[in-house]
């Protein structure tokens, strides 16, 4: 009986020790990765850099951007993306070139990270495509008028032979 209540003490201190690790991962030094967003935008991860989980919580993020020739831009806001957690879009856009940006966060964490990010104007989307054969609704107004042509056909055909037999007899 001891030896059983022992065990389960054991078991319940040792699961309790292996789930705080996880927690306490949680806070301290953040990542932060950077890059284009194939246009003229810049976009932000953000991770726990002992645990790499997404910083859930709202983070004061803003970056700076150098052009090649000497032109600045900044600081720009980020925000909160609904991509996902830890994910930040910009609120501006980048003239089209290429350019150094520096991302800072100060809450919860300082963080400082630089990247080349190339910006673009992106091409407009394709026109949907035309539509081809027949909509919905003329197939399904055609369906019924045959129906109701062979419905009628049927019924007065019955009616004929129904005449014809009641004339023979």
């Amino acid at each position: 009986m001891l030896r059983r209540l022992a065990s389960a003490l054991l078991a319940a201190l040792f699961a309790v020790l292996a789930t705080t690790g996880m927690a306490r991962a949680h806070g301290g030094p953040i990542a932060i990765e950077v890059q284009g967003d194939g246009g003229q935008g810049v976009t932000a991860a953000a991770t726990y850099e002992r645990d790499h989980h997404p910083v859930p919580i709202e983070m004061d993020l803003k970056f700076t951007a150098v052009s090649a020739d000497g032109q600045t831009l900044g600081p720009v806001r980020m925000v909160a993306s609904n991509e996902g957690r830890g994910f930040y879009v910009s609120t501006k856009k980048l003239p089209v070139g290429k350019w150094t940006v520096t991302m800072t966060a100060t809450f919860p964490s300082p963080a400082t990270k630089t990247a080349s990010v190339s910006s673009a104007v992106l091409p407009p989307p394709p026109a949907p495509p035309a539509p081809t054969g027949l909509p919905t609704m003329a197939i399904v107004a055609g369906s019924a008028a045959v129906v109701a042509v062979l419905a009628a056909v049927a019924f007065f055909g019955l009616v004929v032979i129904r005449r014809r037999r009641s004339a023979t007899a």
